[in-house]
């Protein structure tokens, strides 16, 4: 994990951080992360607590910024989007199965009130 903290650590910085907010592809990290075999989220939690840095987790992406300034998202803001549900409905419909196996892995990464917070609103559209 050391190892790929340090490869973000790096990149974030070429990217203008920490004068800039820096964003990544959200499902592309959490890949990276269950391929190396350890949880996306513990990976923000070390940023946080090591270095000082917050990552809002949006629906395509996360955004990195130093801790003294305020996160602009919660990282499950995304379920308030009216529209999330059914685009993600629609997304899983047409994936293959490398796909929603991502997705899955995702998924068992979330905290268990991330994942109770995403079941919720999907029972709420009666999609689940």
């Amino acid at each position: 994990m050391d190892e790929f903290i340090q490869s973000i650590l790096k990149n974030l910085k070429v990217n203008g951080f920490p004068e800039k907010k820096v964003s990544f592809p959200v499902e592309k990290m959490y890949e990276i992360s269950d391929d190396k075999g350890f949880s996306f989220n513990s990976v923000l939690d070390r940023l946080n607590s090591e270095h000082g840095i917050n990552a809002a987790i949006e629906v395509e992406k996360v955004v990195f910024n130093k801790s003294n300034e305020k996160a602009q998202t919660n990282p499950m803001e995304f379920l308030k989007d009216p529209n999330f549900m059914q685009q993600a409905s629609e997304m899983l419909k047409n994936m293959d199965p490398n796909q929603l196996k991502q997705y899955q892995t995702m998924f068992e990464n979330m905290s268990e009130e991330e994942k109770a917070q995403v079941l919720k609103k999907g029972k709420d559209m009666g999609i689940i």
